[in-house]
């Protein structure tokens, strides 16, 4: 799971660099999107230990 959470991370850095490189905005919007979705997968991750 770490791993898939490590990839979402640098996927979405990669894909939000890229943004303001070129400016488009959709491309801004799936890096928020692959980070927010690591956020959740650390959440989900902590409510299952508990």
């Amino acid at each position: 799971m770490i791993a898939l959470r490590i990839a979402l991370i640098g996927a979405g850095v990669m894909a939000f660099i890229f943004a303001l490189r070129t400016g488009t905005d959709w491309v801004r919007w799936v890096g928020i999107g692959c980070l927010a979705g690591a956020l959740l997968l650390r959440l989900v991750e902590r409510l299952r230990k508990s």
